[in-house]
């Protein structure tokens, strides 16, 4: 029965994800899936509650929403740095943009840390804990996914 319960949240959270990804840019349906899996695992390293998993999930995505547009500014900014020196602009413009870019940063940096604080009234101080070490390797193991396809289609193609 609690299976069923959990993959009935997991719906509700992941169609309520999609509605408020479809105002943000497409990110393509292997990202999607990656992000459903994401969400999978992190409840089960969580072992949170129906009603905890709601809350968590609702903070989770907003959380996901403002850091994915402040990612999208952030690249556009580097972008017109890129552009800025091979324009070879004077050193104020470009002295201009790298300024907004730490700035932006630093609002990544404090988006993050104002999400953690706030993930304290909704889950244990030990569940904030093992969900930033899962942040990480979760993460860390994309990549290390990623790189060994990569490595298996560049020795396929030899």
């Amino acid at each position: 029965m609690k299976y069923v319960q959990a993959v009935f949240i997991v719906m509700l959270v992941i169609s309520s994800n999609v509605i408020a990804q479809d105002q943000l840019p497409a990110r393509g349906p292997a990202a999607e899936r990656i992000e459903q899996f994401k969400k999978v695992r992190l409840m089960e390293v969580l072992k949170m509650d129906e009603e905890t998993t709601i809350r968590f999930f609702a903070r989770y995505n907003k959380f996901e929403e403002t850091l994915r547009a402040i990612q999208k500014d952030h690249n556009e900014l580097i972008d017109q740095l890129q552009m800025l020196s091979k324009s070879n602009a004077n050193n104020s413009d470009i002295e201009r943009a790298i300024k907004d870019i730490g700035m932006s940063e630093e609002k990544i940096v404090e988006t993050r840390s104002k999400f953690l604080e706030e993930l304290k009234d909704v889950i244990s101080i030990k569940q904030v804990a093992e969900y930033v070490v899962f942040e990480r390797n979760f993460n860390k193991n994309l990549r290390e996914i990623m790189r060994d396809i990569a490595k298996e289609r560049w020795n396929r193609q030899k």
